[in-house]
């Protein structure tokens, strides 16, 4: 959306000197769509004259209160809704949509989707209903788009969707995900590609040989566990078991050396009980996982886990919490597994007068001088602490 904006309108530096102010929105949980109502008060009270629009997830959800907010000119709640607003502010596009090439931060890693929408109805989860039908980005378009990407200087590119692990059912493209990686990595270059999240039953042997042969593919993965406990992931309706995601997990470090495995758990889930929350501290903490995002449940409207009782709020913040521990625990029992050993990392833009890498297995690490971005280098881990990840670099 930006990279179309920017086709034809110059950026503003600071929200109080735009003319047209843009804010998408997600609805995932409850604070997210606080959030949101927060934000487009704040940027109205630092810019009264601009043209103040919002769309995304919370708006097409329930466009109402976002209606009713004296803050907001307009609400865009389809995807034909932007393209007609862009073409009326900001004057018709040239070309083909999608050949429009985005802007990501420093121009050194950038996200491509590759996938939208989702066939998997999850007890607490919004999201198939506002996002629709798993619908996949015909190959050619997302070859040319990821040549576009490297044409203008992107070294990493983040492959992402609702659930990437889908791609090509809606289309019949035979090689599903696999295929479609094949036929990037067939592109010639020096990049490297990763894999955002997939769901347990979609990381398939060929992932696994594609990630353990193929240099150019990030050793990086997440994989959503939501829950240990089965009938917790009975209840959400998941539909694999604690031990099929062990059996994935085990067989993905085993085949991968090395790889970075990130986690999401949906914490406080109605049904969860202290049991229940026990069975997924235990099997985060006996599993291959280096780095957990944990976030507390919250009633989405319109989803079956809405009209469930939820447990006390002050017992899944502190459930929460406790996770959350574990995780920072694990992710520098993880980095700490390659200190003094070279890794292959890629270069960020320096923060104050340090440098700073991501690596291919997704520690992001600090150099001891600011470096030029986006070189694919090798660094050493001097050291793991609470105060971050310090390295070395070896080769550029």
């Amino acid at each position: 959306m930006a990279g179309r904006i920017r086709s034809r309108c110059e950026e503003a530096r600071r929200p109080e000197e735009a003319d047209l102010i843009l804010l998408n929105t997600c609805t995932v949980t409850h604070k997210a769509d606080r959030e949101a109502r927060q934000a487009l008060r704040n940027l109205r009270r630092r810019n009264p004259h601009a043209l103040l629009a919002v769309m995304g997830c919370s708006a097409r959800r329930d466009q109402a209160p976002y209606r009713a907010m004296p803050e907001v000119d307009e609400v865009l709640a389809a995807d034909q809704d932007l393209a007609a607003f862009l073409d009326r502010v900001a004057g018709p596009e040239g070309g083909r949509g999608h050949a429009c090439v985005p802007h990501f931060g420093d121009r050194t890693r950038a996200f491509l989707k590759i996938q939208e929408g989702c066939d998997f109805p999850c007890a607490y989860c919004i999201i198939p209903s506002v996002r629709g039908p798993s619908r996949s980005i015909p190959v050619e378009v997302v070859v040319e788009d990821f040549q576009a990407l490297l044409h203008v200087g992107y070294r990493e590119v983040v492959l992402t969707g609702v659930n990437t692990g889908e791609y090509g059912k809606d289309t019949g493209f035979q090689g599903g995900l696999v295929g479609l990686v094949e036929r990037l990595l067939a592109v010639p270059g020096r990049y490297r590609i990763r894999l955002n999240s997939i769901e347990p039953r979609a990381l398939t042997p060929g992932i696994r040989s594609l990630m353990r042969r193929e240099a150019a593919l990030a050793k990086h993965l997440q994989v959503p566990l939501q829950s240990g406990s089965d009938p917790v992931l009975r209840a959400m309706r998941r539909n694999y078991r604690a031990a099929f995601y062990e059996e994935q997990l085990r067989a993905l470090a085993e085949e991968v050396p090395g790889v970075g495995i990130g986690a999401d758990v949906l914490v406080g889930f109605p049904t969860e009980s202290p049991a229940d929350f026990d069975a997924t501290l235990a099997l985060l903490e006996r599993s291959p996982i280096a780095f957990v995002h944990a976030f507390t449940y919250s009633p989405r409207p319109g989803t079956p886990a809405a009209v469930m009782p939820c447990i006390p709020q002050r017992e899944a913040a502190e459930r929460t919490r406790r996770v959350r521990a574990l995780g920072e625990r694990k992710s520098l029992a993880f980095a700490a597994r390659f200190v003094g050993r070279p890794l292959p990392a890629l270069t960020l833009a320096p923060a104050l007068d340090r440098g700073r890498a991501l690596t291919e297995n997704f520690l992001h690490v600090g150099l001891p001088r600011p470096e030029e971005p986006n070189r694919f280098v090798t660094v050493a881990l001097r050291s793991a602490g609470s105060e971050g990840l310090v390295a070395q670099l070896v080769e550029a």
